[in-house]
This record gives structure tokens, sequence and C-alpha cells, in this order.
């Protein structure tokens, strides 16, 4: 992965249920092709996460990621999509767990160059993590939603005051189930993909003579 802008964006005014958001772009193989495909994603990660006991030890127990989508919808529902993050520039907001976020993209299409600016809601990056996993049987299958059982806490929850029940308090992420840190490795990637506010970028500028790398939001 080419990691982007990494940032921390409080869930609520529980300090342990913090997550730090990182942006990122990476190299992906589809079942159906030997190509390599680059995707740009989203993932999060618990502040508080310490691994687990006996599985995931020292590494991320709570980490998930999900697709962000930039595109322009085209001709016979073919999108063109920006698929290489280059920025992300979070303009803060008075509620400061729903920043906007402005991410700017450019094509890696050998028929045209080009660069985008796509704006992102949190309640839409939340929506889509709370949702189904992405699961496939092996490598040469399609993604598809998983449909079983999740197992408690849900992967990709912090231990907090909003986790812990009577009878199973979790302190930190040593003390959740090997099930859950099992199904949390087995299991990283989000079904559904994180969409643009109105599905489309809010700037689009192709046959530049420069690829755009940086950007700024000023209110």
């Amino acid at each position: 992965p080419k990691f982007v802008a990494a940032h921390l964006i409080p869930d609520n005014n529980d300090r342990d249920n913090d997550k730090a958001y990182f942006f990122f772009t990476e190299k992906v193989v589809e079942a159906d092709s030997k190509e390599h495909a680059i995707v740009s994603r989203v993932a999060r990660v618990c502040v508080n996460d310490a691994g687990g006991q006996r599985v995931l030890v020292n590494k991320w127990s709570t980490f998930n990621k999900a697709r962000l989508v930039c595109s322009v919808p085209g001709p016979g529902g073919i999108d063109t999509h920006f698929d290489e993050l280059e920025d992300v520039f979070l303009l803060r907001t008075k509620d400061g767990k729903s920043p906007e976020i402005y991410a700017l993209f450019s094509t890696i299409s050998h028929v045209f160059q080009g660069s985008a600016v796509c704006v992102y809601r949190m309640a839409d990056i939340r929506e889509v993590f709370n949702g189904p996993f992405a699961h496939r049987e092996s490598p040469h299958h399609q993604w598809g939603a998983y449909e079983g059982r999740v197992p408690y806490p849900r992967p990709g929850v912090c231990p907090s005051k909003t986790t812990n029940q009577p009878r199973r308090q979790y302190g930190t992420t040593k003390d959740f189930p090997d099930e859950v840190l099992h199904f949390a490795r087995a299991h990283p990637l989000m079904y559904k993909p994180v969409y643009p506010r109105h599905r489309r970028p809010l700037l689009v500028k192709t046959n530049l003579p420069h690829r755009l790398r940086q950007l700024v939001v000023d209110r």
C-alpha cells in the first residue's frame, strides 16, 4: 500500500472509541483477471488497539478497510474512475466528529490524464464500516457480502463502555474472544464502497499539462 494520510477522528465523547483513519492506495488482483488494479481505500483502527492475546499478537485486531470511490457517471452505466489517491484534506466543522473529507485523485488510465476532487461525509464512511463484511470462498471467487453470524463484540469496535456488558467486560483488545480475532483477520475488507457526496466529483480537470498532487480547502 501507498499511504497518503492519517487522521484521528473521534466517534463520540468516549475517548476509548477514538479511531485513526488511514487513506491509501493499494494493488488488488481481481478474481477474473491476472491484472493488478489500483484502488483507493479508507481504513480505520482503534487508537487503543493492543492486539490479541493468542491470535493477532502485536498486530492490529480492529483494522477494517473499505474502497473509496471517486468516479464520473458515463454513458451506458460505464463510470470513469479516478483511482489514484494523491492527497486528503480534512475540513473541520463545529462538530469535531464530522469533518468533511476532501480527496484529490488522478486517473491511471492510458486513455486520458485527469484529476478530480471528491468530498466524503463521515456518516457515509461509518455506515460502510457498520455494514456487511466482504467475503469470498477462495481467491478464484468473486467478493460477496458475508451472510453468516458475526461474532460479538463486532470486529472493528473498540474496547470501551459501549462494548462492555455486565457479564462481558473488555478492558483491552487482549480480552476479545479468539473467535472475534480470527474473524477480524479473515475479513478486513468491508463489502460496500464509500461513495462521495452526490455520488460524483466536486471538480474534474482533464488534459492538464501536469498532475495535481496537493489539495487545500478554504471555507
